[in-house]
């Protein structure tokens, strides 16, 4: 019935739980696995800084004004606010990386023979629709809810923006 899945991954709770349903669905299906995280740009939230401390990354770049610095781990060095935007990209790729290879490591973890995992740059519902077109996915298993603002509960959530646009069946998880 499906031959390849997608699972956009961003770290939160309801990704990780769509990681381990596209992982069931890849192994009863024998389909192909791609696991996606995508790269927003612009300034980290905390709760992308509380990621990237969580993976392991360094978080020492993050800080871009001497205010910000007031809120930083000890010693982390003060960057130029132009500099900022462009360090904090650079560790959402870093970011990025981790969560799509940390997902295909647990997916092969579980037996699943086919994984691939991608990074997309931009924004997350149209990244994922893209690469859903790309990859020629036939299912799309994702968060009900993920790491996204208060902007997500005011004007749609990305899952529904995707639901409403994908050309393949979508599942979405809570």
């Amino acid at each position: 019935m499906f031959t390849k899945i997608l699972v956009p991954t961003d770290g939160s709770v309801h990704a990780e739980k769509a990681e381990r349903l596209g992982a069931d669905l890849a192994l009863t299906y024998g389909a192909e696995l791609v696991f996606l995280s995508v790269i927003e740009g612009g300034a980290l939230t905390s709760v992308g800084k509380q990621l990237v401390r969580e993976k392991g990354l360094d978080v020492g770049v993050l800080v871009g004004t001497p205010q910000m610095a007031m809120h930083a781990p000890e010693g982390a060095p003060v960057v130029p606010e132009a500099e900022h935007t462009l360090a904090s990209s650079r560790i959402q790729a870093e970011l990025a990386e981790r969560l799509a290879s940390d997902a295909k490591a647990r997916a092969e973890s579980l037996g699943v023979g086919k994984v691939k995992g991608l990074t997309r740059d931009g924004k997350v519902a149209e990244a994922i629709l893209e690469a859903a077109a790309d990859e020629n996915v036939d299912l799309i298993v994702m968060g009900s809810r993920g790491l996204g603002s208060l902007k997500g509960l005011l004007v749609g959530s990305v899952s529904t923006k995707v639901s409403h646009l994908a050309e393949c069946t979508c599942i979405s998880v809570k």
